[in-house]
């Protein structure tokens, strides 16, 4: 099939980007040559093509102005301006043409890719697209969609381990792969929040120089705070710049930090301290008590102005004013007396919207929910809220599936204040399928009954750790209704994996999801004492002595309840026989989150039977179960390229020239408490050795009637961690083991797991 693309030849780049991807997906899928042709050089009588597509709408395609002007064809029933778009086919003097247009230029975008899905049985993953074999229908379509929410996008954060999670890996290769997969789920913002790159030294060249890429960071601290770079800052400002301008040529959104930026990712760079001299404001708790991580106290003016100096160098150097975020004093308590607290935090908000408010009047300001969850009331919020200039600002919660009473509904922002709903999903050590979807749903009705209600954003701490999350999220933001999330399953399934294996996945994946529910980042108050963090919780686990058996029941009794269903599910995978690689991601997913629940459960059990004075030979069983499941899930982490910092320190010198030293740097990020994840090295090198010792300790306890030793404990700790960094990641040799037998080993364990 010969077709002719025309797109407008004066107008955004975004058009003529849709036309090429319309052109490469038509060869892919139906091996169509394309012509691609502007506007301004193409005439309807002279094309032998047998189809015509246009892209672009009337206001800036004149192709489709002459069209509409001399009737041809009616108006598209968009919105102009908005991400509103309009798929229709038309025969016009026996020519066939199908119109792509939107509202704006992305919607044109997302226009391509919405047909290729429709008509062609094409499907976008993070990890992959599916493309089958299709002609290119043009007939009889006349489609026109507009999204349920307005803002809809991804946080991304600066955490480091996996590649796979952590965004400040990436290559710019990964960042436009990542970027169309956003269009591809027709989103339109995203945020970069993955440390200030050179800002300081863009807004303050005289004081602030590079630092060396191959020595320890002034600023760095110990585990996630040590922020030592593993490429230049040179080449991170490069690589920004690049990304940014890559997504702006996409008519992308991309918010301006702003106000108070002061965090363990965005610290003070010592340089400037010294020279600067900022007033620090004071805090009542630890959180970046350093001066590096401490809030410039903006009561002087100069200091405000400063941080502004930083906005104003980002979007000098590359950004856009057309969208503001701020965190106000996020995670500080200015002063221990809650009256004074509460009266600088709102007077932070206050000057940081004054100053947007003169500076940059119609851009709009996101105001971060996190600081109003963690330490406002809810009548705190409602005082904050009631304050906000509604048309200025917008409460950008990615709290909205707390389990906590502190929430969007009880905010005074339902029905009354422009506000964005956000699925937080897991904090960083949680890279596995997490959360109460059910919760989630029935708030996510809530707001897309909320007019008032603007956007849906995911941001999880981490990127692509829970395949299902993502699809969700993604599918919900354009959607009006809300289907179940048993159907959402099944839609899953069927769009992303092979025929044969949709009805055996989407039966475990049904199954599956209790066990899922099992844990969350905002967890049930019965389940407040349970350790949701396996692998730091290991060592946090270290004076039984202090347990009351009643905060642990209710929550293992659950865990128990499902285990012959964990176990089946176990099985039901180790039969699955596929090469396709993003279906095999989705198993060890799978099986990874089933074996650390359980791996979770028969600590809670060993803590259970402990609390209680159970015989030591109950305690020792449900003890060496979990030694087993932990074995197993670190030969299943080391069967896949996913879960090695060894492979992901790899990709990071293939990009470009890499800090020669960083590779303790990244495991100190990685080892820390707060980031300890699903990592192979860590769970062979570090979880298991550290279970081994505590359990040692235990049973010395439960044998003698004598309290565990716990400074034999931290010590041991310490010496394994000394053997963990001593050993080059090169050197930690992976177990062999198929994933089948890692799998029915774990399926079998959890079956004997009693308590």
């Amino acid at each position: 099939m010969n077709i002719a693309i025309v797109y407008p030849s004066y107008a955004h780049s975004a058009y003529k980007i849709a036309a090429q991807e319309f052109s490469s997906l038509a060869q892919k899928v139906s091996g169509a040559d394309a012509m691609l042709v502007t506007d301004k050089n193409f005439r309807c009588d002279s094309t032998s093509t047998e189809l015509t597509v246009i892209i672009g709408n009337d206001a800036v395609n004149s192709v489709t102005a002459d069209f509409y002007l001399n009737r041809h064809i009616d108006s598209f029933g968009i919105r102009y301006g908005t991400d509103d778009y309009c798929i229709r086919s038309r025969e016009i003097f026996g020519k066939k043409y199908l119109f792509l247009v939107g509202g704006r230029p992305r919607s044109s975008i997302y226009a391509v890719y919405r047909y290729f899905e429709l008509f062609c049985g094409c499907r976008w993953f993070w990890d992959g697209d599916r493309i089958q074999s299709s002609e290119l229908l043009h007939d009889n379509i006349d489609i026109v969609e507009s999204p349920r929410f307005e803002y809809r996008g991804l946080r991304y954060f600066a955490h480091r381990s996996l590649h796979r999670f952590q965004a400040e890996h990436w290559s710019f290769e990964d960042w436009t792969t990542e970027i169309d997969w956003i269009l591809k789920k027709r989103l339109n913002l995203f945020m970069l929040r993955i440390g200030m790159d050179d800002i300081f030294q863009k807004a303050f060249p005289d004081i602030v120089p590079y630092p060396k890429r191959d020595e320890t960071l002034p600023e760095a601290g110990e585990g996630y705070d040590n922020r030592t770079l593993f490429w230049s800052l040179e080449y991170r400002a490069e690589l920004r710049k690049r990304i940014l301008q890559y997504a702006f040529e996409r008519d992308l959104m991309h918010p301006e930090d702003c106000g108070t930026m002061s965090h363990w990712y965005s610290r003070t760079p010592i340089a400037f301290l010294e020279k600067v001299k900022p007033s620090l404001l004071p805090q009542s708790n630890n959180n970046y008590n350093d001066a590096t991580g401490r809030v410039w106290d903006i009561r002087d003016k100069n200091n405000l102005e400063n941080y502004f100096k930083l906005t104003e160098a980002h979007i000098k150097e590359y950004g856009k004013p057309e969208l503001f975020h701020t965190i106000g004093l996020g995670e500080r308590m200015y002063s221990a007396d809650p009256e004074k607290n509460r009266r600088m935090k709102l007077f932070v908000y206050r000057k940081i919207t004054d100053y947007l408010k003169e500076h940059y009047p119609n851009a709009p300001l996101l105001v971060a929910s996190w600081d109003l969850w963690m330490h406002f009331s809810p009548e705190e919020v409602q005082e904050l809220v009631g304050e906000l200039d509604p048309n200025q600002s917008i409460i950008f919660d990615y709290t909205s599936d707390t389990t906590r009473n502190n929430n969007f509904t009880n905010w005074g922002i339902s029905n009354k204040f422009p506000w964005i709903f956000g699925i937080f999903s897991g904090y960083e050590p949680n890279t596995e399928i997490r959360g109460y979807y059910h919760l989630t749903n029935e708030r996510l009705k809530i707001a897309k009954n909320d007019p008032m209600c603007k956007g849906l954003i995911l941001w999880p701490e981490l990127s692509h750790g829970d395949p299902f999350v993502i699809e969700y999220f993604a599918q919900s933001s354009w959607d009006k209704d809300t289907p179940t999330v048993e159907s959402r399953i099944n839609q899953y399934c069927s769009d992303r994996y092979p025929s044969q294996l949709v009805k055996p996945l989407s039966k475990i994946w049904q199954e599956f999801m209790p066990i899922v529910q099992l844990a969350a980042w905002s967890i049930d108050d019965s389940y407040e004492q349970t350790g949701n963090d396996i692998f730091p919780a290991i060592i946090r686990r270290a004076d039984f002595n202090k347990i009351r058996a009643d905060e642990y029941y209710g929550a293992l009794e659950k865990a128990l309840s499902y285990k012959a269903v964990a176990a089946d599910v176990l099985l039901r995978l180790a039969r699955i026989s596929t090469n396709d690689e993003m279906t095999v991601r989705d198993i060890y997913d799978i099986a990874r989150t089933v074996i650390g629940r359980y791996i979770n459960a028969a600590i809670l059990g060993a803590e259970y039977l402990y609390a209680t004075n159970a015989p030591i030979e109950s305690i020792k069983s449900v003890m060496t179960i979990a030694e087993s499941l932990m074995e197993t899930l670190s030969e299943l982490l080391g069967s896949h390229e996913d879960y090695s910092l060894y492979a992901s320190l790899c990709k990071l010198e293939t990009v470009t020239e890499t800090n020669p030293s960083f590779e303790h740097t990244l495991k100190e990020n990685a080892e820390c408490e707060y980031c300890r994840a699903y990592i192979y090295e860590n769970a062979k090198y570090l979880y298991l050795p550290e279970m081994k010792l505590l359990f040692l300790e235990i049973s010395k306890a439960a044998e003698s009637c004598a309290d565990i030793d716990t400074q034999a404990i931290k010590n041991g700790c310490d010496t394994i961690r000394e053997s963990f960094f001593s050993i080059p990641l090169k050197d930690m040799k992976k177990d062999a083991s198929s994933f089948k037998e890692a799998a029915c080993r774990a399926a079998r364990s959890i079956e004997n797991l009693n308590v």
